[in-house]
């Protein structure tokens, strides 16, 4: 057998044993029902954190995850913000693996609260993430597998901060989901953790912050290969304060999937221009199908 074949044949027994037993076939991403979610999800107007429209969005959420198959649950609380006292929720979202060890995938459903009159859709800051983890969830249930890992859909509350990012300020959900697995000392069950936000820009250019996990980032670079989206990943030159810091801190590998230039540098953030024209659903394509093939294929065992 010549050394090529032997090689090829190794890396494909590696990937099966990634995933399991039998043939891998990575389920298609349904761009088309991901741009219908964040329709709907933008049509429930400006949802800051504490209003009715987060709520009844909260509620959307959970419900279409269910409907989709997905074990679905909240997480309540309160803290004290700039704006006075709040009421968050977090939902999660879990497809059982044959493992209880999980891979968390996370979005915040919250919009920027803006002063003045802006009309401010949030349907790429907010939106589309959190209509991408939906058909995410819908695309692995419809596929029939169970993989190795258990994976936890987790919709977080309050990702925005009302003044400055600090420590009583910003990533509310996220800081209360991490602290939940401290107290449940489940953080070492957890494998990674991936963030996604801001991922329907036409003009798609995906930045990893530059303290991403080194192996989790080079796990994504050869999923996009195997998606062919390549071309669309990089790396920021700096580190990005976004719900994936909380889990860092606690020392679990994290990414941070996120187009950080929206609009002529980055101008069409947190205006009138994060709306529903500037969005693509082949973006939305981009981004999840090559989230399924990081998800089937790659292996995510590691150590702390």
């Amino acid at each position: 057998m010549r050394k090529l074949d032997f090689c090829f044949i190794a890396a494909v027994l590696f990937m099966l044993a990634g995933c399991g037993p039998g043939e891998i076939k990575v389920p298609d991403f349904d761009e088309r029902n991901a741009l219908r979610l964040l329709t709907k999800l933008v049509a429930f107007g400006p949802r800051s954190s504490g209003t009715t429209a987060n709520l009844r969005q909260a509620e959307f959420i959970a419900a279409t995850a269910g409907n989709y198959g997905a074990v679905t649950s909240c997480q309540k609380f309160q803290r004290l913000t700039e704006a006075g006292p709040l009421r968050f929720i977090n939902v999660e979202a879990v497809i059982p693996g044959r493992q209880p060890e999980f891979i968390i995938l996370g979005s915040h459903f919250d919009t920027k609260k803006l002063p003045g009159r802006i009309k401010f859709e949030g349907a790429n800051d907010g939106a589309s993430s959190t209509a991408l983890l939906l058909e995410l969830i819908r695309a692995i249930k419809n596929s029939g597998m169970q993989l190795e890992y258990t994976l936890k859909f987790v919709f977080f509350d309050g990702e925005e901060c009302f003044s400055a990012y600090s420590f009583h300020d910003g990533l509310f959900g996220s800081k209360y989901y991490a602290r939940q697995l401290e107290l449940e000392r489940a953080v070492f069950q957890c494998r990674a953790v991936i963030i996604f936000d801001m991922v329907g820009d036409k003009d798609l250019n995906i930045t990893l912050p530059a303290d991403s996990d080194q192996r989790l980032a080079a796990m994504l670079f050869r999923a996009a290969r195997r998606a062919g989206t390549a071309a669309y990943f990089g790396y920021l030159p700096t580190p990005l304060v976004d719900d994936h810091a909380p889990f860092q801190k606690l020392g679990i590998p994290v990414l941070d999937v996120i187009d950080f230039d929206f609009g002529p540098a980055n101008s069409f953030w947190h205006t009138s221009e994060d709306n529903t024209g500037n969005i693509a659903a082949a973006s939305l394509k981009i981004i999840g199908q090559t989230a399924l093939n990081l998800i089937f294929y790659e292996n995510f065992a590691k150590k702390f």
